[in-house]
């Protein structure tokens, strides 16, 4: 569990602990961090040697990875994040709480999307890790269609998460204004990636460029939802004013 017990600084406000893992995504992590190694050992006698990750062409040369590599890359690199993440909401206090920005932040708030983060981005990795051990192997896969699913899975999450990341802080006029703003439009954003994100994972039933093309075009409409909620709002309440 992370801890809750926070020190004050020399301006008087209140710093979060230097650790604040982010439940429940850092139990997911490692579940996923277990998977990959047990698929790994499974598979270990079978791995091959090498695979080729990129062909050779006229502007780079081959790109090779043996299967050590292979088998603790990922996991090893979604420790490290796990790790990263749970420092992140000090490391933001450290760095903006002398900043209009840094006023009244809510780090639980910050530890909480993390979370969702970490679990979208736990699924991506375990799925590509999947994929390539089993090109070690030469067990059909579909990884293209699997990633591009996994991504889905992602967009998911950081829609849920989007509402708890709208920007914090305590400014003055009219960029205030533009900062309550965004909360709601936030929240109708993180409604429209969630879709996206499912449609993603059904369009990956199809194709793997299906896809992709459905999750770019989930990020471009989200943000141009976002901004365009966000100063419609803030219009609105300047000609009210």
């Amino acid at each position: 569990m992370s801890t809750t017990h926070r020190t004050a600084d020399a301006q008087g406000s209140t710093a979060p602990p230097w650790l604040m893992i982010p439940w429940p995504g850092a139990a997911i992590a490692l579940g996923a961090v277990a998977a990959m190694v047990t698929t790994s050992i499974v598979a270990w006698p079978e791995m091959s040697a090498e695979i080729v990750t990129r062909a050779a062409d006229g502007r780079h040369g081959e790109s090779v990875s043996s299967r050590g590599m292979t088998a603790v890359a990922l996991p090893l690199a979604l420790l490290v994040l796990t790790a990263l993440l749970s420092v992140v909401p000090r490391l933001d206090h450290e760095l903006l709480h002398r900043t209009p920005l840094g006023q009244d932040r809510d780090p639980e708030r910050a530890r909480r999307v993390l979370s969702w983060t970490l679990s979208g981005l736990s699924v991506v990795l375990l799925v590509l890790h999947v994929g390539l051990v089993s090109q070690h192997t030469g067990d059909a896969f579909p990884l293209e269609q699997a990633v591009a699913g996994a991504v889905g899975a992602f967009l998911v999450c950081l829609g849920v998460a989007l509402p708890l990341a709208a920007p914090g802080g305590r400014f003055d006029g009219r960029v205030e204004r533009f900062r309550a703003a965004l909360g709601p439009a936030y929240r109708v954003a993180g409604i429209v990636l969630v879709v996206g994100g499912v449609a993603t994972v059904m369009a990956a039933v199809v194709s793997s460029q299906a896809a992709m093309a459905t999750a770019v075009t989930a990020v471009v409409v989200t943000f141009l939802v976002l901004l365009g909620l966000a100063l419609g709002r803030r219009w609105s309440r300047d000609g009210k004013s």
